[in-house]
């Protein structure tokens, strides 16, 4: 054969070969810190947008003139 039997870091089954297992040991800790930082930075965006809208006073803004008679129960009903 001109070229060599490729080689996989995975054995049979898809398990993690020692040598894969070697050459990820030196980055679990980082890429674990890095993934609880981003996972931390989406929640506290989630959060922030949330507390931000729900703060938010809407008694200034004028409904139209079909909507001001309404009341919540008749959305209701004519959605059933």
């Amino acid at each position: 054969m001109i070229f060599p039997k490729p080689t996989s870091y995975y054995e049979q089954g898809f398990k993690r070969s020692p040598a894969l297992e070697r050459a990820t040991a030196p980055f679990r800790v980082r890429n674990a810190l890095t993934g609880a930082g981003i996972v931390v930075f989406c929640v506290s965006v989630y959060a922030y947008s949330i507390m931000a809208v729900r703060q938010d006073d809407f008694s200034d803004i004028q409904l139209p003139s079909h909507m001001v008679g309404q009341k919540k129960e008749d959305g209701a009903s004519k959605s059933a």
